[in-house]
């Protein structure tokens, strides 16, 4: 038997939901997050966010990085938020026109340049003793991931029963292969009432299952879940 991680993205419509008693709004202070995973131990995550408000480090662009973003908006039907997805796809140490990240004591220099910001979750449970990690997202095939770690353009906030992104965020994961997987939560929104809802979020809940591998190699052929 398999022990498995499913990472479920769900639709929220906050019209019809009251958030738990323990819900917080994300903010710059570099949270530890306790997250429950149905059936399973919880797991610790630590968010942050990385931007041109942090201490003093910073994304540097050019036209070549910025052209790379350009084509992953497009290919992920957005406006604006490939750039999380384009920082792990390109690079600096890798590919050339790539993104780097400098630290500059004096904010001034930067003053001139496009700015943006980049959370960053990672898992930081030292006992993390699954097999595989399944993330699954309404109306697309099961992705089977390396690590429990993601970048996110937008996050709204977080309870003990799972973590809240903000309608337009894209993500930005990794499969065992090494490949960046951006999605945009926009087009995922199944079951909701109102898609169109300004108060439309998305939760990421967590749920341990065992399985034979079988079983599992099965339900990973079989398409969007």
């Amino acid at each position: 038997m398999l022990d498995v991680l499913l990472v479920k993205i769900q639709s929220m419509d906050l019209e019809h939901y009251h958030r738990p008693k323990d819900f917080g709004y994300f903010n710059e202070k570099t949270p530890e997050i306790e997250i429950s995973v149905l059936n399973g131990d919880s797991l610790r995550f630590k968010a942050s966010k990385v931007d041109y408000l942090g201490p003093n480090i910073y994304y540097s662009y050019n036209s070549a990085f910025d052209e790379k973003v350009a084509v992953i908006n497009k290919d992920l039907g957005v406006g604006s938020g490939g750039t999380v997805v384009a920082i792990d796809k390109y690079p600096y140490n890798q590919f050339e026109g790539g993104v780097k990240i400098e630290e500059e004591q004096d904010s001034n220099r930067y003053r001139s340049q496009r700015r943006f910001s980049r959370y960053e979750i990672e898992c930081q449970s030292e006992k993390f003793d699954y097999n595989s990690v399944v993330l699954l997202v309404p109306g697309i095939e099961p992705i089977i991931l390396s690590v429990l770690n993601l970048a996110c353009s937008q996050i709204q906030g977080f309870c003990s029963s799972f973590i809240s992104f903000e309608k337009e965020a894209v993500l930005s994961l990794k499969s065992p292969f090494g490949e960046v997987i951006g999605i945009a939560l926009k087009h995922h929104s199944e079951g909701v009432l109102n898609p169109d809802s300004s108060v439309l979020s998305y939760t990421m809940r967590f749920e341990k299952v065992s399985l034979p591998g079988v079983i599992l190699q099965r339900l990973l052929e079989t398409g969007p879940q």
